[in-house]
């Protein structure tokens, strides 16, 4: 046996999903979601995209991350032995409430996305409630 009895269980994950056909599929570890003071930040590794390869959706009470890069260059015919780079996708749903949709901002820099979204104030009411 390869990694005896005692192997972590995210070890076994890592090793089975670094195989060919799981080669687009990401499982959560590019992306960290935080709250920094009144906002909620979404930061995801996106190396190898361009700003402009990437679309960002807010909809309801959900943000969607996609990004899509297409190998169509045109290239002299190459004796490749393993050629992994063709196509590059990456799409990513995260569910937040009280968001002001309408003030969200996002900035790619160096391959990483950030994304902030305020978080909608309420006002604290403290009402009095008589008992009957």
């Amino acid at each position: 046996m390869k990694y005896g009895l005692t192997r972590r269980p995210e070890r076994f994950l890592d090793s089975f999903f670094d195989d060919d056909f799981f080669t687009g599929f990401s499982y959560g570890k590019n992306v960290d979601i935080y709250q920094a003071g009144e906002n909620y930040v979404v930061e995801v590794d996106l190396p190898g995209f361009k700003k402009e390869e990437i679309n960002l959706e807010f909809k309801g009470d959900i943000l969607t991350i996609t990004a899509n890069k297409a190998d169509t260059e045109e290239k002299e015919e190459r004796n490749y032995f393993y050629k992994a780079r063709r196509c590059q996708s990456f799409t990513r749903q995260i569910r937040f409430s009280e968001i002001d949709g309408d003030n969200i901002g996002a900035n790619f820099e160096d391959g990483v996305l950030n994304v902030t979204l305020p978080i909608i104030k309420h006002e604290e009411t403290i009402s009095k409630i008589e008992v009957k």
